[in-house]
């Protein structure tokens, strides 16, 4: 296949998959393996991830006003009751470094999941059942609204259940931040402009 073409489709399912409760590293993979691409071969591992950088630099401008909030009301909140600590832009940053700590040390595990089109198919189903329990369940639970509301001890939370995200291809992002917050803490709605800052 033409590789500006091949490049162009894998685009398509990385822009798609990327804003759904759906891995998209793991649709990325299964697309190269349908198009005949070597999963073992370092160049297509490091593409399904350089790939997703598109997603990632679009998120600025996609949160762009939340972020302007949320820059403009440091340290003390939009209610004026957060601290250097509890502010949400903090919160992220601690989420984030509980989540990227363990990845960069499990680096070698996360390549190999990489070529594991099995277990990437069992994260696809396991993640979905478990949405849909967590949903059927715990939906009309009483759970935090709103960002500014987060505890230190919740984003900590959130960056742990990130970690599977990063260790098993096929689990996305989303699906962990909903189903482990949603259990314990955070109304869909706070957890949906969670999970994507990590």
């Amino acid at each position: 296949m033409n590789p500006y073409l091949l490049s162009v489709l894998l685009g398509i399912i990385e822009g798609v998959t990327e804003f759904l409760p759906v891995s998209s590293t793991a649709h990325l993979r299964i697309a190269e393996q349908v198009f005949g691409l070597d999963l073992s071969n370092g160049y297509w591992k490091m593409y399904a991830i350089v790939i997703q950088l598109g997603a990632i630099l679009c998120l600025p401008i996609y949160f762009r006003a939340r972020i302007a909030k949320f820059v403009s009301t440091f340290p003390k909140g939009d209610r004026g009751d957060r601290t250097l600590f509890t502010h949400p832009l903090t919160l992220v940053m601690v989420a984030f470094v509980v989540t990227a700590l363990p990845a960069f040390l499990l680096t070698k595990l996360i390549g190999k999941h990489l070529e594991n089109l099995s277990l990437m198919a069992w994260a696809l189903i396991i993640g979905g059942i478990v949405m849909w329990i967590v949903d059927a369940v715990f939906s009309k639970r009483s759970r935090i609204g709103h960002m500014e509301e987060m505890s230190l001890a919740q984003a900590i939370w959130i960056g742990a259940c990130q970690i599977l995200s990063a260790v098993f291809p096929g689990t996305s992002r989303r699906h962990v931040a909903r189903g482990g917050t949603g259990v314990f803490f955070f109304s869909l709605d706070a957890n949906h402009g969670s999970s994507h800052p990590l």
